[in-house]
């Protein structure tokens, strides 16, 4: 059983909204201006002519790999982890024998994430039909993440990735609204801790941070289409 600190009393920390940005003076026009404006068009057409392959390669359909996209099918990625909910080992050798959904978020910066993982708990016994545990992290310290468990009254294992450790291992950081945050992504690992299905619901043709279970379950592989 886990112990109960006295940080788990303090009500949870409220994430303030970024205060607007006021609109910048306006500058005088002067030769020195015109002079920066001339400066900046020679250097656009560095930039822009990179920018437009870019797009047209995007509008190809061609798919380009790049951080944040996720792990790899049939990849294997070693970590060893602590669960926030009762203090246990999570680890790629202690969740071999079971396939596992891992759900990588924002975290407490994301109130849709937290609902996410109260409502796929709801469908737990559907997960457990399909012989799949679901282990959730997030980029917070422990301390702020005892205090969203208990908010939220989390019951499934948390880990506290704050060194980004574990999501940069599993490729899931740098696409989602945070260069530092993954966005909503799961990754699929079966009894031997192979990727056999990765997606990240944030990512085009998504674009959402919550996923109705009901989806996420009908996108889920079978245990015999995972090979």
């Amino acid at each position: 059983m886990r112990q109960v600190s006295k940080r788990e009393h303090r009500a949870p920390r409220q994430v303030k909204a970024p205060k607007r940005r006021e609109e910048p003076k306006r500058l005088p026009w002067k030769p020195v201006t015109i002079a920066a404006v001339v400066l900046a068009l020679v250097g656009a057409s560095f930039v822009v002519p990179s920018l437009l392959r870019d797009d047209s390669a995007a509008s190809s359909g061609a798919h380009r790999m790049g951080a944040g996209d996720g792990p790899d099918i049939g990849s294997r990625v070693s970590f060893a982890e602590r669960d926030v909910v009762d203090g246990r080992e999570i680890s790629s050798q202690s969740l071999q024998g079971k396939r596992t959904l891992l759900f990588f978020s924002e975290g407490v910066m994301c109130q849709a994430c937290f609902v996410q993982i109260q409502d796929l708990e709801e469908v737990g016994a559907e997960l457990e039909k399909q012989g799949i545990g679901l282990v959730s992290i997030t980029p917070d310290s422990d301390e702020v993440l005892e205090e969203a468990i208990d908010q939220y009254g989390i019951r499934t294992p948390m880990i506290a990735d704050e060194d980004r450790d574990m999501s940069s291992a599993f490729d899931t950081l740098g696409q989602g609204m945070h260069a530092d945050t993954p966005g909503h992504a799961f990754v699929l690992v079966d009894e031997t801790g192979k990727v056999v299905w990765q997606r990240d619901y944030w990512l085009d043709p998504y674009r959402t941070m919550y996923v109705e279970p009901a989806r996420l379950l009908a996108d889920l592989p079978a245990p015999d289409d995972a090979s």
